[in-house]
């Protein structure tokens, strides 16, 4: 008899923590952000400072988005949203840009996902390398991630 007890408290405290768990990952990509205090460019706020990610959040637009940054990297045709807009250097790039990127904070909206990354280029020739922040927006048509933003500050 106190056995069975014990057993549907176990199980009413299993499903509250499964769904308490599918609930956070529906709707929180970031568990915890602290804001760094550099307010140097458009996107230190979401850059600079600590990020605590869900570990259970979807992953598809980071795919996606790293996907497009890769893209960029080998200097490939870009696969992008048709209302693409990005900053006027990517336009005039037609090579490899050496660089590479760190995910460093998520903000969610129905269909739309700003990712925003530390990026480190590497081609710098007299400074070597250096870092600078920016965005990728994805967004979702017809189910799939693409990307529809794209700004860097170098």
């Amino acid at each position: 008899m106190r056995w069975m007890k014990f057993g549907k408290i176990a199980l009413l405290f299993l499903a509250f923590a499964f769904i308490t768990l599918v609930l956070i990952r529906l709707q929180y990509p970031v568990l915890f952000h602290l804001s760094g205090s550099c307010a140097c460019t458009d996107y230190s706020e979401e850059v600079e400072g600590t990020t605590l990610f869900n570990p259970f959040r979807g992953h598809l637009p980071e795919s996606a988005a790293d996907s497009f940054l890769w893209m960029i990297r080998q200097g490939q045709p870009l696969d992008v949203a048709p209302d693409f807009r990005s900053t006027d250097w990517l336009h005039l790039e037609h090579k490899p840009i050496a660089f590479e990127w760190r995910l460093r904070y998520r903000l969610d909206r129905p269909n739309r996902v700003s990712l925003y990354y530390q990026f480190t280029r590497l081609d710098g020739l007299e400074h070597g390398r250096w870092s600078s922040e920016g965005t990728v927006e994805v967004e979702k048509i017809n189910g799939r991630w693409k990307a529809a933003d794209f700004d860097v500050v170098w």
